[in-house]
């Protein structure tokens, strides 16, 4: 390996749906299942509904060998939006691609959901909360979440649970456990700060041992001056709100 490595970061198409999948598959078949456990499959047609909605994010290599991949997925019946399916491969790990992905994805996910206030200056825009899942167990994926500003959610949407049936780790029967994950929820303050950083960014770089990866960001919420400039308006916008929007699921779900 050089000492600099070149990489991009971009939304999938449905052209790389095989591929992605390939990675996933090889690293349930490889990793140690303490390590494997910690990726948490989708259903197939979320998966290929955030990939055709340009909400599933890979980064790849100049030869476009597959380093990472994550995606926002919608849940049925709600308007929030769940961050998953977030794998970064062993040989990059390190770099801080999960936190990456994480920002990526905010921004991508915000732009999603920009509420309509029908024409009322003074009326209260509600953005649709973004939730992610993280396994107890996996401490390091945790500590990105909460470093983000991921904060606990008392009482999950009960859709975040449909995709519990193609789990390949339940939690035992007797563990009292609805689901092997805890739930997070991002508050407005600590979306505005995910999204300004995003919006400072000109690429992603890390040095690991002395090993340079240097990330160009090909996305289109970031390059587009029409998205720069909604992002912009909603960073004003969820600070304005921050004190104002209640906290997911403490509304009698």
């Amino acid at each position: 390996m050089s000492d600099t490595t070149h990489a991009t970061i971009r939304s999938a198409g449905l052209g790389d749906v095989e591929h992605i999948l390939a990675e996933y598959r090889q690293a349930v078949a490889e990793l140690p299942r303490e390590e494997s456990a910690n990726l948490l499959w989708r259903p197939y047609d979320e998966f290929k509904a955030a990939v055709e909605n340009g909400l599933f994010f890979v980064i790849e290599n100049a030869v476009g060998s597959f380093m990472a991949g994550a995606g926002v997925f919608d849940l049925p019946g709600s308007v929030e939006k769940e961050l998953g399916m977030c794998y970064v491969k062993k040989e990059w790990r390190g770099y801080g691609l999960q936190n990456l992905l994480l920002q990526i994805r905010i921004c991508a996910a915000t732009l999603g959901h920009v509420p309509d206030k029908s024409g009322d200056d003074t009326a209260t825009k509600s953005f649709a909360a973004l939730i992610t899942g993280v396994k107890p167990a996996n401490e390091h994926s945790a500590a990105n979440t909460e470093r983000l500003g991921f904060e606990p959610l008392p009482t999950p949407p009960s859709a975040l649970f449909n995709a519990c049936t193609s789990c390949r780790t339940p939690p035992a029967p007797d563990s009292g456990r609805k689901c092997c994950c805890d739930f997070f929820y991002l508050s407005d303050a600590r979306r505005a700060e995910a999204i300004q950083k995003s919006l400072q960014m000109e690429n992603w770089s890390r040095t690991r041992n002395g090993h340079e990866l240097i990330v160009t960001l090909k996305i289109r919420h970031l390059l587009d001056i029409d998205f720069r400039n909604a992002l912009h308006d909603i960073v004003q916008e969820l600070r304005v709100q921050e004190l104002r929007v209640p906290t997911p699921g403490k509304q009698g779900r």
